[in-house]
């Protein structure tokens, strides 16, 4: 019962660093007033300030994890993300914003890597989409309940004593993790899901990484799709500032309107996605990567119409749905193809590196490209800058359809599908 107790505990560590890393988002338009920043200058807080430190973190966390107790290494980055979540409260100008932001992006960067070979080794493969879909179930809640909070709590409380609870509420939760220090430290039986191969070195870990990326293509197409569907997280970075300059809402309402469409669309469909998926392979004997592509292809038409839509209307909230859904229910998929087909051993340090395709080539350049040409657009007179903008963000994301076919096609020729069946 242990490792339940564990993954209930890491969703709820999920939810957290989700609520923390997109607070600011959440109240980009009071937050931009008050400091008096540009779209370029909280594009580049959102985007590259955190997502580039807390992608480059990523690898060597994964390593940090398999070769030390993941749990300390997520306990510890709990502590410096909190710290400098309570900081940002105290922020005057865009520098003051900057420092924290990226250090936040340090502590976060523990969190994924270490959950995945903690929950890599306690739960076999058979079950992990599902696993997988509830951990990453955390993720949706915090991203929804961020900007419900803003735009209901932080209304009443302000942005700054928002920052300040949260960094208070998240050292406490880093001291629930100490039981489980032994039970993350301990090695598994042979058979019992991954178990840790200890001994090797940091080189020998990335040495390994390496070669199955350029070796591996159903590793590696695993990993760039996955990333690519990231780009939805970068124009998720621009939700309220677009809703109220593209849309006319009120700032608090555009908040409390996504957060609460996030939170009722986002929990089913992680709850259910990584079971739909498990479920699918098993049923028509297919793949986890055609699921994905299943999923995809029917949400994108409502993503598209929901950036076109008039505000109020059916289509408008179904469209937000269908774009919390895009996300939301393969995840679960996606990071498990990942680790599917990442080497035994390293599982921590493959999901590290995957995060840091997805953050830095994808959300960074993602989020400040989306802040740039938005101004380009306004200068050249364009009536919607932002909508004209993340639509090209949203047919960048459909791109990930042709790395999961060419998955699909793969591991269906290669009989790796029976492998997984037989795990």
């Amino acid at each position: 019962m242990s490792r339940y107790y564990l993954l209930l505990l890491l969703i709820l560590i999920n939810i957290l660093s989700y609520v923390d890393r997109h607070m600011l988002p959440a109240f980009a338009s009071q937050i931009s007033a008050d400091l008096e920043l540009s779209r370029q200058q909280f594009g580049a807080l959102t985007g590259f300030a955190f997502v580039t430190v807390y992608a480059l973190s990523g690898p060597l966390m994964g390593v940090l994890a398999d070769r030390y107790n993941p749990s300390k290494v997520i306990a510890c980055g709990i502590l410096l993300w909190s710290a400098m979540t309570f900081i940002t409260g105290l922020a005057k100008n865009f520098l003051h914003l900057l420092i924290p932001r990226m250090a936040i992006g340090i502590g976060e960067a523990t969190l994924h890597p270490a959950a995945a070979g903690i929950l890599g080794r306690l739960f076999s493969s058979s079950q992990r989409a599902t696993v997988f879909g509830l951990f990453f179930m955390g993720s949706q809640i915090g991203l929804g309940l961020a900007y419900w909070l803003a735009g209901n709590v932080g209304a009443d409380i302000g942005w700054r004593n928002m920052f300040y609870l949260l960094g208070g509420l998240g050292v406490v939760i880093s001291l629930l993790l100490v039981p489980f220090f032994r039970l993350t430290s301990k090695e598994l039986p042979e058979g019992h899901a991954q178990h840790r191969l200890p001994g090797l070195s940091v080189r020998a870990m990335l040495s390994q990484l390496a070669t199955a990326f350029r070796g591996n293509a159903n590793f590696r197409w695993a990993v760039i799709g996955m990333s690519v569907m990231h780009m939805l997280y970068a124009s998720t970075q621009f939700m309220q500032l677009w809703l109220v300059a593209d849309k006319g809402l009120e700032q608090s309402a555009a908040s409390s309107l996504y957060g609460g469409i996030f939170l009722a669309c986002a929990i089913p469909s992680s709850l259910l996605g990584g079971m739909a998926a498990d479920w699918f392979c098993r049923r028509f004997a297919s793949t986890r990567a055609l699921f994905i592509v299943i999923v995809v292809l029917i949400s994108a038409p409502l993503l598209i119409l929901f950036r076109l839509s008039t505000p109020g209307t059916p289509l408008f909230y179904t469209g937000m749905a269908a774009s919390v859904f895009m996300l939301a229910f393969p995840y679960g998929a996606m990071f498990s193809l990942v680790l599917d087909h990442a080497p035994t051993g390293i599982q921590s340090t493959a999901a590290g590196f995957t995060m840091f395709i997805a953050n830095v080539l994808i959300i960074g350049t993602g989020t400040y490209a989306i802040g740039f040409f938005a101004d380009v657009f306004e200068a050249q007179g364009v009536a919607t800058p932002l909508t004209t903008a993340l639509l090209g963000a949203d047919f960048i994301t459909l791109l990930a359809l042709l790395f999961y076919f060419r998955l699909h096609r793969s591991t269906r020729d290669r009989g790796a599908l029976q492998l997984l069946h037989n795990q």
